[in-house]
């Protein structure tokens, strides 16, 4: 009977961190969101992400930190992980954003940075 608890609770634990670190996940994508509006908003409202590409970027965030993570646990040099970097921003702002939300991105990162 102790063991059974025991394993139990041994489960329950390491499911509960799992949840913990999918929750940082999900929170550090939805930051990443928000900036990216921000900053196209900085340079021309009328051009934020609209609910579709906010969910396209998420899921790509969310994409990129998990393998991002994965390759770092697995020992990865600084350039492979740069490149995992890259492979997904360069979707971002080659499959996501139109052309006048990467000049106004442009523009809203320069407002902001003064």
């Amino acid at each position: 009977m102790k063991r059974i608890i025991f394993a139990l609770t041994l489960i329950l634990g390491v499911t509960m961190t799992g949840f913990a670190q999918s929750d940082k996940i999900k929170e550090k994508a939805t930051e990443k969101v928000e900036e990216l509006n921000k900053e196209i908003v900085a340079g021309d409202e009328s051009l934020a992400l609209s609910e579709e590409q906010k969910k396209q970027v998420y899921d790509i965030h969310v994409k990129r930190i998990m393998e991002y993570r994965k390759v770092r646990k697995a020992g990865a040099s600084k350039e492979e992980q740069q490149a995992v970097q890259k492979k997904y921003f360069s979707q971002i702002f080659k499959d996501v954003l139109t052309k006048e939300q990467m000049k106004a991105r442009k523009e809203g990162k320069k407002k902001l940075q003064d």
